[in-house]
């Protein structure tokens, strides 16, 4: 996912507890499902409709908690990024955050660009 973006964007990246990243925008959680395939979480009726109106989202789908999910192709995150990008990197401890977490049910640990390893992946190493 960070090869994805520019540094103009990186103010977007977090990660879970288990290091996978994804990008937070006011209105989504964008991650990587594949090479080409990006999936979204989205927490607004007016995006996802004004994005369905566009039609660059297949395999949509909602639950009954107000989440729309869907899967967009890599070409089209900048008009992802541009529906509702933060100006400013998220406050760890803000409210919005807080939110996020209970309404996406996983903790954001919010990018720190002095952090190397944001997306290193923990080799598991077992001993025979």
């Amino acid at each position: 996912m960070k090869n994805l973006i520019t540094e103009k964007y990186k103010h977007l990246l977090c990660k879970d507890k288990i290091n996978d990243p994804f990008l937070l925008t006011h209105y989504m959680e964008i991650y990587q499902k594949s090479e080409t395939i990006l999936g979204c979480y989205c927490w607004s009726f007016k995006t996802t409709v004004k994005l369905r109106s566009m039609n660059i989202i297949f395999n949509e789908w909602g639950t009954a908690d107000g989440l729309y999910l869907f899967e967009v192709n890599k070409e089209n995150l900048d008009t992802l990024i541009e529906l509702g990008a933060p100006k400013r990197r998220i406050h760890k401890k803000g409210k919005f955050l807080k939110s996020r977490e209970k309404k996406l049910g996983h903790r954001i640990i919010p990018y720190n660009p002095s952090y190397n390893k944001l997306l290193s992946v923990p080799v598991l190493s077992t001993v025979l």
